[in-house]
């Protein structure tokens, strides 16, 4: 058996020819750890960002020099000792006398439950000394959350942090049942402690939502499959959800909590105002499939966009990063005359943008709903895009009314031709008016 690279995926080779299964150290540990694969599965995010989430690309990266992270190690501890001498002023469960759901979900969704007459109670682990009625599972969460922020990889796949891990899991589950609350919603379910959390209201036969809190760059069948039920904001996200291979009975379509009323005229395109959208990188792997992305490519778009742009005239462009990325970093490759950062706030950078250019993004959505046109970028060869993932819609060009750009010369035509996306594409990704009037049929007291 021979390895070797095949287009940034590191894969096995068989006398058969290629076997699709990748070299990946989180499944060998699943594997070949004495420790619980479920305890290996809820620490797969943090194991993954000591791996993959480095470089100077980030803004925040895992990599830290030995006495970076010795200093994060003492400034904890000098934390919980202050914490120690200091009584806990814990509080009590928040919320009206309705049916109780911990929630941290995205948006306006929690008081759309309020509004509903539930009692949303905030998720144990976002949650104040003046919220918490557990002194002992505060300080617990708060241990369990420091050490993630500054162990090693090693220390994180030991017997003692695993039975920290279990104690963290009990502590949730007694505080769930001792608050009566009735059903969960979470954001996603790759992070540690959701995914803890999903297991406990499994185990408990009590109903949990995912809450999308994004316009999803990838479908697979087992991230956001986690959870009892996948709440979605259009027919059309389904519809990819359900081709993924992810069951139509567990996703609703809700809509979005934040949007009541959809544009109905053709967005605005002009090049006076360019809004351009990075190209970003994860800093984790999704669980269907792991592949390796070069950050180079990531300085690639951003002159394959200006070479276009310059072209069509534009002398000038804004740039926004995505929040994950370094600023300081980019500075070293892009043209600071043509590129101008862009940091403010998103919905003023769309109100006075004439355009906006970028690749696979939630900004899609965003940018039409405030009236402005958003051209797709996407260079890719074979489907595959420049940080070697495959291409999803509506980003891939397949969705009629959706122009995608996934060539300089495509781009140039859209630029040149003032190709807009059809208003009426945004029906299918965002059902209006928001409607939660399924959860009572789903959720009944504890």
């Amino acid at each position: 058996m021979n390895l070797f690279w095949w287009g940034s995926r590191l894969s096995r080779c068989s006398g058969n020819g290629i076997e699709m299964q990748n070299f990946y150290l989180i499944r060998w540990l699943k594997e070949n750890s004495r420790l619980d694969p479920d305890i290996i599965d809820a620490l797969k995010y943090e194991l993954d960002k000591r791996l993959y989430y480095y470089g100077e690309q980030f803004a925040y990266p895992a990599e830290k020099s030995a006495i970076a992270g010795k200093f994060g190690r003492v400034r904890a501890a000098l934390k919980e000792k202050v914490l120690s001498f200091n009584k806990l002023r814990m509080g009590a469960p928040g919320g009206n006398s309705g049916i109780r759901i911990s929630s941290n979900a995205y948006f306006s969704f929690n008081s759309a439950l309020t509004k509903r007459g539930f009692s949303v109670i905030n998720a144990p682990w976002n949650m104040g000394r003046g919220e918490f009625v557990d002194a002992g599972l505060y300080r617990r969460i708060r241990a369990v959350r420091s050490f993630l922020e500054n162990a090693d990889f090693k220390e994180l796949i030991t017997d003692e942090f695993a039975a920290e891990m279990r104690g963290l899991k009990a502590g949730l589950k007694e505080y769930y049942l001792r608050a009566g609350i009735s059903a969960l919603v979470v954001p996603f379910d790759l992070p540690v402690f959701e995914q803890l959390a999903i297991k406990i209201f499994k185990e408990l036969g009590l109903p949990s939502f995912i809450s999308l809190h994004g316009l999803p760059g990838r479908y697979n069948n087992i991230d956001d499959n986690r959870t009892d039920h996948l709440l979605v904001w259009g027919d059309k996200i389904k519809e990819f959800y359900v081709r993924a291979g992810i069951s139509p009975e567990k996703i609703i379509v809700t809509g979005h909590p934040s949007y009541k009323t959809l544009p109905a005229g053709a967005p605005r395109f002009s090049l006076d105002n360019v809004l351009v959208i990075s190209k970003s990188m994860g800093g984790t792997q999704h669980s269907a499939e792991e592949i390796l992305s070069d950050r180079g490519n990531l300085v690639l778009y951003l002159y394959s966009v200006q070479k276009a742009l310059e072209k069509a005239g534009v002398r000038q462009a804004r740039l926004r990063l995505h929040p994950s990325e370094s600023e300081r970093w980019y500075r070293r490759f892009v043209d600071e005359k043509f590129f101008v950062p862009d940091r403010e706030g998103l919905c003023a950078s769309l109100t006075r943008s004439t355009l906006v250019i970028g690749p696979t993004s939630t900004v899609f959505l965003e940018s039409l709903l405030a009236g402005v046109n958003y051209v797709i970028y996407e260079p890719a060869a074979g489907n595959m895009d420049l940080v070697n993932y495959p291409l999803v819609p509506p980003f891939d060009g397949t969705e009629q009314g959706i122009p995608a750009a996934q060539t300089e010369e495509a781009l140039e035509k859209i630029l040149n031709t003032r190709s807009c996306v059809s208003p009426a594409v945004l029906g299918g990704y965002i059902k209006n008016p928001f409607d939660l009037s399924f959860i009572e049929k789903i959720v009944s007291p504890k």
